[in-house]
């Protein structure tokens, strides 16, 4: 599971590999006290670049605000906007 480089709690990322087989690649900052090999450090970073583009895709269809009463009209809200992108996605490009 790929996460951000704010998450840096040594003891979680270890316990999760050791009870649950989950393996963190985290993007490390500079001084990080488990520092990555290059080229792992170069493969998360493609990785991140792909996320955040599809990410920054997604979102720009998005209004500035979004209206909602409730915490399930907010969710509606979001997923109609991500399935226009879907749409979007496989009929325009």
């Amino acid at each position: 599971m790929y996460s951000d480089s704010a998450y840096t709690d040594y003891n979680c990322e270890d316990d999760l590999e050791i009870t649950d087989q989950i393996f963190l690649k985290v993007m490390r900052k500079k001084n990080s006290k488990r520092p990555d090999k290059p080229w792992n450090q170069y493969i998360k970073q493609h990785i991140r670049h792909y996320i955040e583009t599809v990410f920054s895709s997604i979102t720009r269809l998005f209004p500035k605000s979004i209206h909602a009463v409730t915490y399930q009209g907010f969710l509606l809200k979001i997923e109609a906007f991500i399935f226009a992108f879907t749409l979007k996605q496989a009929f325009i490009e």
